[in-house]
This record gives structure tokens, sequence and C-alpha cells, in this order.
């Protein structure tokens, strides 16, 4: 089918730069869910959509409420590690992060044995399994970050070569632990396979953890889930008698089998337990002709909050590349969408909370949809615009599983730029945004980000800001807005989302994902269904 003709949109250069300057000011207290920061961006947000011309997207409410529950780690004792040798003590924060997902006002694991888990992967359609032979029940199982083949250059492997596979998520591997009984589970940090250095993890694992709510009070999940320094993992290795290196080395084999350390694990710490009904943001543009057909918009409103102080004492993770950035986008999206006159099919802004607690938000509203799955066409997702100035690239996350690329394609086509796949799979951004819960139940969804390589400094000047982030802002105190900002390449990127959206507005087609990947028999089924 061929493609849509899109006329060129009407952004707004201040919409982007004011929203975001606003959102992330100290004001907002780096948007927490369930904090003064929440209630303030509600009322930016729906002040701001109304503005713009677009209704409310859940009957006469902006909202759809998400329940979750707060749990903050207080008077963490030292991870407390035990042997034939003199017992370790390691310090929370600097050494080892620690929380539990149990709704429990105190949490104790005492003298609970150790055992190495290798990646602490169970894939039965990959004949793989790291917990086969073994029981883990009440035990405390230390696991490798990322996937066994996360080292090899190629995209061949058991788990898709150097590109990670949901198996290599911290969130998986939590999930499998208590899915085997055990009592504790530490991940082992490594800057490479994590993608992030460890004062991402210090910042992001201190401070309330946001979880949706259970009806068993998350009593089927570990007592307790953390992170471990890498030089803390191989003291307790040589405790043990074994040597990190070569047991990384054997856990990437799937003859590999667990290891009993014969240690043992003590840590214990009260939890400050909330529960809330944080909030979803939707407003939508009703179609004229297929009002009943949607296309998606998605970015998450929240960050961290207050997190660990930087050497200056800023306190607060402002958030503005993640997200103020992508949450500024849907209200210029929207003024641009209504400007442009009534689309065929309805338009759908979708602004999530949670996304930095593990999708929350994206899971509760694919999980419960207010406009039907099988009736959303397919969805564009928008997390951190970098401000590097414009690129002649787009680099997308997941190139070539869906058939949105054909869309993404015709509106690079006409600002003479390309899509390439993204260059770094193995830190895995496909799982760590939102497109990836409405992707998991069916709806073809598109990641895009800015390009690296720039029309001032090529490759090597894109590389070098995104390094500078990364280690410098991502998830810190430091991602604040700057007035000095380049806003050329975030705009430039804006009218790709906006076209790629608007195209799909305008056309009778049902972009599906592409044969054989992981999520073509969900969608298909779903689409069979209706």
């Amino acid at each position: 089918m061929e493609l849509p003709e899109v006329a060129a949109p009407e952004l707004s250069l201040d919409t982007m730069r004011d929203i975001t300057r606003e959102l992330s000011s100290d004001a907002f207290e780096g948007r927490a869910p369930g904090t003064v920061g929440e209630e303030k961006t509600l009322a930016l947000l729906t002040a701001k959509f109304a503005e713009a011309g677009i209704e409310p997207g859940n009957g006469d409410s902006w909202y759809q409420d998400v329940p979750l529950v707060s749990i903050e780690a207080k008077n963490v004792s030292a991870l407390t590690v035990k042997g034939d040798a003199e017992a370790m003590d390691f310090a929370y924060g600097p050494e080892m992060v620690i929380t539990s997902y149990q709704e429990q006002a105190k949490i104790d694991v005492t003298d609970s044995e150790m055992v190495f888990v290798g990646y602490g992967i169970n894939a039965p359609e990959r004949e793989w399994n790291d917990y086969d032979g073994v029981d883990v029940k009440g035990k405390t199982v230390v696991i490798l970050v990322n996937d066994p083949d996360f080292g090899t250059e190629s995209l061949e492997g058991e788990f898709g070569g150097r590109a990670m596979t949901y198996y290599g998520r911290w969130t998986y591997k939590y999930e499998e632990a208590a899915r085997q009984g055990a009592a504790a589970a530490l991940i082992i940090h490594d800057t490479a396979p994590a993608a992030y250095g460890w004062n991402v993890v210090e910042s992001s694992w201190s401070g309330p953890q946001f979880y949706a709510q259970s009806a068993n009070g998350g009593a089927d999940q570990t007592k307790a889930n953390g992170w471990i320094q890498k030089e803390v993992a191989a003291k307790i290795f040589a405790s043990a008698g074994q040597d990190l290196d070569q047991m990384m080395t054997a856990a990437r084999n799937k003859a590999f089998k667990a290891v009993p350390l014969g240690l043992t694990a003590s840590m214990s710490f009260e939890n400050d337990i909330g529960k809330m009904n944080s909030k979803n943001v939707i407003g939508m543009i009703k179609g004229k002709t297929r009002p009943d057909e949607y296309v998606l918009y998605t970015a998450h409103w929240d960050h961290l909050g207050r997190c660990k102080p930087a050497p200056d004492g800023d306190d607060i993770c402002n958030g503005a590349v993640d997200n103020a950035t992508g949450t500024a986008a849907l209200v210029a999206l929207a003024e641009a969408h209504v400007k442009a006159g009534t689309p065929d099919r309805s338009i759908l802004f979708l602004a999530v909370t949670a996304e930095e607690s593990g999708l929350l938000g994206s899971k509760y509203y694919a999980e419960n949809p207010i406009y039907p799955l099988n009736k959303t066409v397919g969805g564009v997702n928008m997390d951190a615009f970098a401000m590097a100035g414009p690129a002649k690239n787009i680099v997308v996350v997941g190139k070539g599983k869906s058939q949105l690329d054909r869309y993404l394609e015709g509106a690079l086509t006409v600002e003479g730029r390309v899509a390439e796949a993204e260059p770094t799979p193995e830190k895995g951004f496909y799982y760590r945004s939102d497109h990836f819960s409405f992707a998991k139940l069916g709806v073809p969804m598109i990641y895009f980000d800015g390009g690296e390589d720039l029309i001032e400094g090529g490759r090597a000047a894109g590389e070098a800001v995104s390094k500078d982030y990364t280690e410098n802002r991502y998830h810190g105190p430091k991602d604040e807005f700057d007035p000095n900002w380049n806003w050329d390449g975030v705009m430039a990127d804006l009218k790709v989302y906006y076209t790629v959206a608007r195209m799909l507005a305008m056309t009778e087609d049902w972009p599906n994902w592409n044969e054989g990947d992981e999520f073509r028999d969900i969608r298909d089924k779903s689409l069979a269904d209706s």
C-alpha cells in the first residue's frame, strides 16, 4: 500500500522548551509518583492538553488510575557474608543496594546459603536452565547481568549474540529467582553489560521504589532483591575458594551448573510502605472516518524524585532529558495534529507513570486498555530526546521487527535522513521503555532516537554527547534543563515522530510485526479475535 502524503507540521519550539523547563524545575521535585511532583505534572499536562485542543481520553477524565505500592528500605544493615574465613560486611550504598518487593514492615534474611546461578536464566525453548539440578528455596542467588553471549561481536548466538534479550534484564532475573523460591537475589554489577555505572544503580535504587499492587502483597516474591559491586563479588567468590572471572566464563556455556558457594548471606532492613493510585494521563483526537481505530503516542512523565545527592548537595533527579523532553513532545505533537485538521483515525496521547520502576504505567494500560488493543493500529514511543544537534540518521531500537519501519523510512526520505539499527543492542534498550509493554501484547510499536551521526562533527561528536550524558547526567541530579541547549536536532526528530503517526492515522493499512518476529503470533491472534 502506498503511504499517504503528509504536509509539514506546525511544531512549536516554545512548547517543547517551556514545558521541558517547567517539568524539570526543582519545584516538581523530580516527578516521583505519589509526590507533589506528580500533582504538579498532572495539572500541567491536563492544562496543556486542553489548550492544545484535544479532549480527555477516558470518558470525561484525563486520567487512568494505576494502583501502586511504594516501598522504601530504611535502616539497612550491611550485607554480611560468612564462611570458613572471617565474616565480611559490605556497606549499603557504595558496595551494595537492596530493596524488597514484599509488603512486610521488616525484612530479615539470616544465614541464607549463597548459590551462584550464572545468568539466572530458565529458557526451555533454548534448552537452557541455570537452575537445573539445584534447589535454591530459601537461599540467596548470585546472578550475572545481561545474558550469556553478551561478549560476542555478531547478532548470532543462543541469546541473540551481543543483542540483549529479555533474559538479560534485571527485571527478568528477579522474576525467575522468585519463581525458583529464592529468599534473596543479588545481581553482580558490571558496567559494560549493565550499560551504566554504579552511580546509576545507587541513585535509581535509593529512595522509594514503586511496584504494581498485588492481591498477596508480594508474598510470592523474594524477600530481598539487590545489586553488588563487581569488586564485592570478587571478594565473596575468593572467600568461597572460587575465581569470579573463571565463573563468569563458565556461566556462558550451556553445560554450566549452579555452584553452591559454601557461604551464607545475612541482611535486614525496615520497609516504609505506602499504597496509592498514581495516574496515567491520556488525551485524544477523535478520528472523523474511522474513530474506533487508534494510533498511539507514548511517553513517560515520571522520574526518580529525590535521589543520591551530587557533590554539591543537589538531591533532585530533575529528569530534564529523561523524560521531560518526551512528555513535552506529547503536547507539541497534540498541538500540531489539531492544527493539521481531524485525522481519519483517532490519535491517543498517553503520558504514563512509573516507567522508571519497571514500565508499570504502560504495563497497566496495556493490560487494562481504555481502547482495545486489537483496535490499536500501532504506536510511537518517545523517551529522552538527545540534545546533540541535527543528525543525518535516526537510530531505531528494534529495527526490522515490524512493518512500521516502512512508515519511518517514508518520513525520513522526505527529510533526506536514514534509519539505522541501534549501535549498542547489548544494552537492551528494547526492553527498557514503554513500547515494550504494548509490543509483548501484540501492538506494533516503533521506538527511535535522534542519531549520533551529527551534521556537525559526525559520529565522533554524537558518541561523545551520548557518553557524557550517560556518565554524568543519566539518572542523576545533573539531568537538568540547560538554557543553552541546541534544539535543532530535537525539532527535526519531532517532525519525524509527527509524520509517522500522521501517516498511520490517514491510511487504512494495518501494519503488523514481520514474519517470524516474537510478537507476530500474538498480534495475529488478537486481530483474528476481533
